[in-house]
């Protein structure tokens, strides 16, 4: 087994997800918290920033009424928030994009509680790179 672990007390990475396909979402979503937990149990201090733009915005949205994707529901949408709400209790910041939000047209409202609203999500990926965050892209 690699020792690439040894001595890692903190794990930073931005979680960069666009994709709109609900079960590679979840996949990728359940991988993620997966890792979290690795992380956790190795004993080191967790700092995931997620963030969601592009079509991956339906995935925090409460409901698709009114949005662009009504036409095409989510079966497991509950099981998502489920997830992401998961995440949330495990210290992972979840950020949705404000300009994707318009473009889909989901309300603030109509978000699940544990999603953060940031003007572009671009400035927040560059600058958490610019910090040391590994940029961890997922479609």
């Amino acid at each position: 087994m690699a020792h690439d672990l040894d001595g890692v007390t903190t794990a930073r990475a931005v979680w960069d997800f666009t994709g709109g396909d609900a079960r590679r979402f979840f996949d990728r979503v359940s991988l993620m918290k997966e890792t979290a937990e690795g992380f956790l149990a190795r004993g080191a201090q967790l700092d995931f920033v997620m963030l969601i733009h592009g079509p991956a915005t339906q995935f925090v949205a409460k409901t698709y009424a009114g949005t662009k994707f009504e036409k095409a529901p989510c079966d497991n949408l509950p099981q998502i928030h489920a997830l992401l709400e998961a995440l949330a209790k495990l210290g992972v910041r979840i950020e949705v994009c404000l300009i994707a939000m318009d473009r889909s047209h989901v309300k603030r409202e109509n978000l699940i509680a544990c999603v953060v609203v940031e003007p572009n999500v671009f400035l927040n990926s560059i600058a958490l790179q610019n910090r040391g965050y590994a940029l961890m892209q997922v479609d």
